[in-house]
């Protein structure tokens, strides 16, 4: 097995340049993508007649008191076309007291905005409306903003086992999911050096020398792993230290993960090296399929966002799936070892199933 490591290695030292390039592409697809996520979503806004009169710079000033929008003025014209256009989702026009949505399509920025839009609508009014019958206007906001900085009754959010309530970082599974998905494409095509071997005639010479078949595919496989889980380590440590994405203190379970997921890939690779015939169609088919899997997984979405029961149980056949809520379970809401069997056990379920099945075809169709 050792002097299979050992060429793999030598091809890998002369030309690196496959693992540099995914790499590269882990680490700019999350900035991206992963940094915009928590940015404030800016929608456009204009008035009837151009001019922004005092009263409606109120209402800007209200409706930016917020987490989630930044409304900024344009040109009516310019707001309309973006959204005409498709670069804009939505467009807001002030009236006297009131506003109208334009929008292209119904989507859920819309409705969330829409909701913004009439609470800090209603909010205001209501004030206005208390405030007619009194003498010092700007007195009585006062005493209503300090009145609801301490209110008599608040709502409180909680987990269900207790504890604190934890938000989503989106930023992070993006980390991981793109450090996922493109790490099957490195170990995918070390994988296919086994096929390409056999074509090229090198497999069989391999036969006649004193390695055994065994050692051989022990040899390709642990070290298609190897470079694997190396990848996966570098670019989460370029996060970690480099960029201050906290991936939580169980780096013992990160990594534990990590291993059982590259294992599931080299299985999987193995399944789609038995199933083509000749590493054309490897390199054809596999990186047309793959792009797929985080689609169905919901990767580049929040989660709950997939409904869909067809999609919702061919996600659980997709390693990329447990290993996103294995790893962000373990970053993001601190899971330990008892939260992680389920995942674990059924990355480890695909693995031997594809391993089995793909070194069986390879070797019926050898033979």
């Amino acid at each position: 097995m050792a002097p299979i490591l050992l060429s793999q290695w030598m091809k890998e030292k002369r030309n690196p340049w496959m693992i540099i390039m995914f790499i590269g592409l882990s680490i700019l697809a999350t900035l991206m993508f992963g940094g915009s996520v928590d940015s404030k979503i800016k929608i456009d806004i204009f008035t009837e007649d151009g001019a922004v009169e005092k009263s409606e710079a109120k209402w800007i000033e209200l409706l930016n008191q917020n987490d989630t929008f930044e409304f900024r003025i344009q040109d009516e014209q310019a707001a309309r076309k973006k959204v005409r256009e498709g670069r804009a989702d939505l467009a807001v026009k002030l009236v006297s007291d009131d506003y109208r949505i334009i929008a292209a399509m119904d989507n859920p920025y819309v409705q969330l905005a829409d909701q913004h839009l009439r609470t800090v609508y209603e909010r205001e009014q209501q004030l206005r409306a208390a405030a007619a019958n009194v003498q010092d206007e700007a007195k009585f906001r006062e005493h209503v903003y300090a009145y609801m900085e301490k209110p008599p009754l608040r709502l409180q959010s909680e987990p269900q086992g207790g504890g604190e309530l934890v938000r989503h970082d989106m930023g992070l599974q993006l980390l991981f999911g793109f450090s996922l998905f493109l790490v099957m494409f490195t170990v995918g095509f070390k994988v296919n050096t086994i096929t390409k071997d056999k074509t090229s005639g090198v497999w069989n010479r391999l036969i006649l020398s004193p390695v055994r078949k065994t050692e051989m595919y022990m040899g390709h496989l642990l070290y298609s792993s190897l470079i694997g889980v190396l990848q996966i380590i570098i670019v989460l440590l370029i996060f970690r230290y480099g960029f201050g994405f906290d991936l939580g203190d169980h780096y013992g379970l990160l990594l534990l993960v990590i291993v059982i997921y590259i294992l599931t890939i080299v299985a999987l690779s193995m399944l789609f090296v038995g199933l083509l015939q000749s590493p054309e169609q490897f390199g054809t088919l596999f990186p047309s399929i793959i792009p797929i899997l985080p689609l169905i997984s919901g990767v580049y979405m929040p989660p709950g966002t997939i409904t869909n029961p067809i999609l919702l149980g061919i996600a659980e056949a997709i390693p990329l799936t447990h290993a996103m809520k294995a790893l962000t379970g373990i970053a993001v809401y601190g899971y330990g070892i008892a939260d992680l069997w389920i995942p674990i056990s059924k990355l480890l379920l695909i693995g031997v199933l594809c391993m089995g099945i793909g070194i069986n075809l390879m070797e019926r169709r050898h033979v």
